[in-house]
């Protein structure tokens, strides 16, 4: 009993003293940890921004039949603001000179891979990145039926769509395996007869 007693009084007396004394890089976390939080929690209502060139989003969305959907938002450039909001940071990504190509669908026809897709050009749009919804304004849509799966890496000529059209303003919303899209004010010409 007294050696188990000797043993175990400087192991206790080691843990107390590694509980109780603070080291510098204990200070240190700590600190960090409330600047963390002061910085989350800030009523500071001004944003920070950052400029970007040549900025591109690839969105994918798995489907019921285990093919991929891909969407790929491209700009000239853009603004990226960090907001904070109530322990938050709202993100919103202002973009100039949009070139978008979005896949509706991916089928087969007479054993060759084919892809129906939007291609939307557009002056300005935003994109939000804690609700995930895109939306741009001053906006020309064009449909095609391309070969392939893949996206193209160029803008395809105009004549080769089956339907164009300018839009006010065009959204979609990322969630789920379906996007949502909608078209304000959408003027459509239908280019050639399937």
């Amino acid at each position: 009993m007294a050696l188990a007693l000797a043993i175990l009084t400087p192991l206790m007396g080691l843990w107390i003293y590694q509980i109780a004394i603070l080291r510098n890089k204990d200070i240190e976390f700590y600190r960090e940890m409330t600047q963390k939080k002061e910085i989350a929690s800030s009523n500071d209502p001004a944003p920070t921004n950052q400029e970007r060139k040549q900025v591109r989003k690839d969105i994918w969305f798995s489907q019921d039949d285990s093919s991929r959907l891909h969407y790929q938002i491209a700009s000239e450039q853009s603004q990226l603001t960090l907001s904070p909001m109530k322990n938050k940071f709202e993100i919103i990504e202002a973009l100039q000179d949009i070139k978008c190509w979005m896949q509706d669908k991916l089928f087969t026809e007479e054993e060759q891979p084919m892809q129906q897709t939007r291609y939307i050009e557009a002056d300005t749009g935003l994109y939000r990145y804690t609700t995930q919804e895109f939306t741009a304004n001053g906006v020309t849509l064009s449909l095609f039926q391309l070969p392939g799966h893949l996206l193209p890496d160029q803008p395809k000529e105009d004549s080769d769509a089956f339907l164009r059209g300018v839009a006010h303003d065009i959204s979609f919303t990322l969630g789920g395996k379906t996007p949502q899209f909608q078209a304000q004010q959408f003027q459509v010409e239908v280019m050639k007869e399937e």
